[in-house]
């Protein structure tokens, strides 16, 4: 009887199948966090944060996160501790009238929903993950510490406003993302004060596009979570519904022309002018 030598073709086939497996599931799970690709890594974590306010919204009448009274301005730092244990920002309650950060919105999600500090830093943004005292318990708290902007990565559709993000949002606008490139440790950046930008978008030059882009991924562009939940990576930030720019507000409500929509205004302060001006109009700050 003739012994049969070497390997047959579907022998060789088989391998290469198992290979091809081995080089793609092995490589993610022993390499370090830091070698995967950031905007990816990024991206993910944006969308968990996407599912997590939706979750929220399901026990809160279709409402994302929002802290404070209604009457309460939008500040850099919370006007009330951290760490405190009882609040009260109903109409005449100790906090209606104190300031509030968005961060302490994303923070809701780490009381009511169990999210991890760590998602909401991206890899590249050179911010540090939260981390409380021992003796502290995440529900008890309502920021990311007193100075929150150093613990989170991520853009918030401004929440504060006329026109809020929630579970029915419009699919084509942004409702997050990453960083703004109009806020930098915390501060309100004005166009051409620190090298590398930001500027505003001008519809008819395409070279002015990147200066309007995150700070992360080193301008290069932006994941954004969209109103239908899922997550882009954009090049330019004139990515919204009717190509509106997601880090500036409409710099006209009547009859606004592309400049307004995809140029915009940038922020200056935060006051109750720093705001969308109409539904279409995304406005992610910090």
């Amino acid at each position: 009887m003739a012994v049969r030598k070497g390997l047959t073709l579907t022998d060789i086939l088989v391998l290469i199948v198992i290979v091809v497996i081995v080089l793609l599931v092995v490589p993610p799970l022993i390499m370090p966090h830091n070698w995967q690709n950031p905007r990816l890594v990024c991206g993910t974590s944006l969308m968990g944060l996407g599912t997590a306010m939706n979750t929220y919204a399901f026990d809160y009448d279709d409402k994302f996160p929002v802290v404070g009274g209604v009457n309460a301005p939008w500040a850099k730092r919370l006007g009330w501790r951290y760490d405190a244990t009882n609040v009260d920002y109903s109409e005449g309650g100790e906090q209606e009238h104190a300031g509030r950060t968005i961060t302490a919105n994303w923070f809701l999600l780490v009381r009511e929903a169990d999210v991890d500090p760590a998602s909401f830093i991206c890899d590249d943004s050179g911010l540090k993950v939260f981390e409380k005292d021992k003796d502290q318990k995440f529900y008890e708290m309502w920021d990311f510490g007193d100075e929150p902007y150093n613990h989170v990565s991520y853009a918030m559709q401004m929440p504060f406003g006329k026109f809020p993000a929630k579970k029915t949002t419009h699919a084509g606008n942004a409702v997050a993302g990453d960083m703004s490139p109009w806020f930098n440790n915390g501060d309100i950046v004005l166009p051409d004060t620190i090298d590398g930008g930001p500027n505003l978008v001008r519809v008819e030059f395409a070279t002015t596009h990147k200066r309007g882009n995150s700070i992360n991924h080193n301008g290069e562009g932006q994941n954004v979570l969209y109103g239908d939940g899922h997550v882009e990576f954009n090049k330019t930030s004139n990515v919204g519904h009717e190509k509106d720019n997601i880090y500036t507000y409409w710099s006209a409500t009547d009859n606004p022309t592309e400049q307004d929509r995809q140029g915009g205004s940038n922020p200056v302060e935060r006051s109750k002018e720093t705001d969308s001006k109409a539904a279409a109009d995304s406005f992610l700050a910090i």
